[in-house]
Parts: C-alpha cells; structure tokens; sequence
C-alpha cells in the first residue's frame, strides 16, 4: 500500500481562529484524512518538534502555518516547517499580512511588557516581574523564546508557495483549496504558478 503524502499545520502568533476554520469544512475533513496522513497539528494531536525534525527535507506535502512571526519559536518552526514542506501556505490573513498581530508594530516590545504585566490595573504584580528568557531556578534552567519587537508576516521569513487570506478563511473557500489540492495529487492536475492567492473572491 502507497504512503499517503503527509500534512501539517501550525499555529504561531494568531488567536487560533484558522485552526478552527479547517475544521469548518465538516464532514468533507474525512476526505482530508482519506487522503493525508497528519504528521504535526498541535491543536488537535501530539506531534512533537523532533517528530518533524526526523521527516526527510520536502516530506510534508502540504503545510498550512497560519500566525505571524511574533517570537523566536515562531520564527524557527517556519525555517523548519519550510524545509521540511514541499508546499507551504500562508494560512490567514496574520501569515499572509500581520493582520491583528501586526498593530502591535506600533509598539517595541517593552511597551507591551510594561502595558500587560506592570500597568494593567487587573494584574496583581508588586515585584515587577516581567518575562525573560533565561531563568535559574534550582532545578536547572528555565527558558523563554525571544519577543521580537517587530511582528512580521510569513514571506518576511521564509519563501512560501501560495497566500490564504482571511480572518480566517471562509469555509467554502477552505473546502475549495483543499479539493483542488486533493484532486491534483490523486490525477497530477496542475497546481496555481506558485505565489500566487487562493481561496479569495468568487474561485478557490
């Protein structure tokens, strides 16, 4: 029996709407797991980094990583996800273009740090603490993923095959994209030039 081509999508700095839009297509999911094995999708299983990291360069078929770059982490699970994926797709409109996230460009990092954890009347924090990325304690050593001071879309970072807009993607148009791409790896039919938005006005 042939391997199924291997899918994956990832949530980096986004409220996790577009994960649930995928889930929106309902029963046509089915189809999704008839012809794709799900190798990495934190929302809804238990893969691992290292999970991804053992799979050959380009051995995910079809990527969606929805969520601008935010951190650290964000930034290096989309060289992974890059390398490891044949097709990677910006997923919504924060990996496409900053979206919600992005606003936060009219801030440095500081100015969200001092806003959340120091004058935010709701937060009950006489010390002052605010996040780092490298704790002691007596265990050992605690760390965080950086926060940038710049949030930056997906193509800001790393080469992406094609564009999803939407805050998130309507279903109809999720469930277009995802029979297109279904039907040109079942028949060899032939894929949008690279680049290029799909999933946006009145065709997938």
């Amino acid at each position: 029996m042939a391997e199924k081509p291997k899918f994956a999508m990832y949530w980096a700095s986004s409220c996790g709407g577009c994960e649930i839009s995928l889930l929106g297509i309902h029963e046509k999911i089915l189809d999704v797991a008839a012809v794709f094995d799900p190798v990495f999708w934190p929302c809804v299983m238990d893969g691992k980094k290292k999970d991804v990291e053992a799979l050959p360069d380009k051995g995910i078929t079809l990527c969606l990583f929805n969520g601008a770059i935010r951190t650290e982490e964000n930034k290096e699970m989309a060289h992974l996800l890059r390398r490891k994926s044949a097709l990677l797709v910006a997923y919504g409109s924060c990996a496409y273009e900053g979206c919600i996230p992005g606003l936060s460009n009219f801030y440095t990092a500081k100015d969200h740090f001092r806003a959340v954890y120091l004058e935010n009347p709701s937060t009950d924090n006489k010390s002052n603490v605010v996040p780092v990325t490298e704790t002691k304690v007596p265990e050992g050593k605690l760390t965080l993923p950086g926060f940038y001071d710049t949030v930056n879309s997906l193509d800001q970072t790393v080469d992406v095959d094609y564009f999803m807009p939407g805050c998130p993607p309507e279903s109809h148009q999720v469930q277009a994209v995802v029979e297109a791409i279904i039907e040109a790896i079942i028949s060899g039919s032939e894929l949008p030039p690279k680049c290029s938005v799909i999933g946006a006005g009145t065709v997938a």
